[in-house]
């Protein structure tokens, strides 16, 4: 290899690692902010999650139900388990003329402990408002499973 193929080869290695760092380093997108309103370092510190949505009766209740089922269903010991948190079950309302307007289908994340420490496995999880009871099964979703993030917020604590 000669000495100009060589440097070419250097300077395109490294444009292809300082492109990889910029997007590693880069903010995940996220919603466009309203112009009109306060920048969010205005309003709030960064690293301070936004209030909790006011929970109608129906997510409440899917909520309270997705608590118990979702760790539990997805092999997650229920003695092990801290917390679940879910995405909001009238947000996620199912599109499709083959089901219930009422059906929804959600993400939830059980955090628990064992004895490597604090951990989480993250559940697909769908169910109906008009139905009793709402679900009673949640599936293991491995997507997120190990991440040091859950970049789908905002989610809901669920039940207690």
């Amino acid at each position: 290899m000669n000495r100009s193929t060589r440097t070419a080869l250097v300077v395109a290695l490294a444009l292809t690692l300082t492109s990889c760092s910029a997007q590693a380093s880069a903010p995940a997108p996220g919603p466009v902010a309203d112009p009109s309103s306060p920048p969010a370092s205005a309003s709030a510190p960064a690293s301070t999650p936004a209030s909790p949505p006011a929970l109608s009766e129906q997510d409440a209740a899917a909520l309270a139900t997705l608590a118990q089922v979702a760790g539990p269903t997805s092999n997650v010991d229920p003695a092990a388990i801290t917390s679940t948190e879910c995405w909001l079950p009238s947000e996620h309302l199912v599109d499709d003329p083959s089901v219930s307007a009422t059906t929804w289908r959600v993400l939830c994340r059980a955090h628990y402990t064992d004895a490597s420490g604090e951990r989480y496995q993250d559940a697909t999880c769908v169910g109906d408002f008009a139905a009793e009871p709402m679900l009673d099964h949640c599936y293991r979703w491995a997507y997120y499973t190990g991440m040091p993030m859950f970049e789908d917020f905002p989610a809901v604590v669920s039940g207690s």
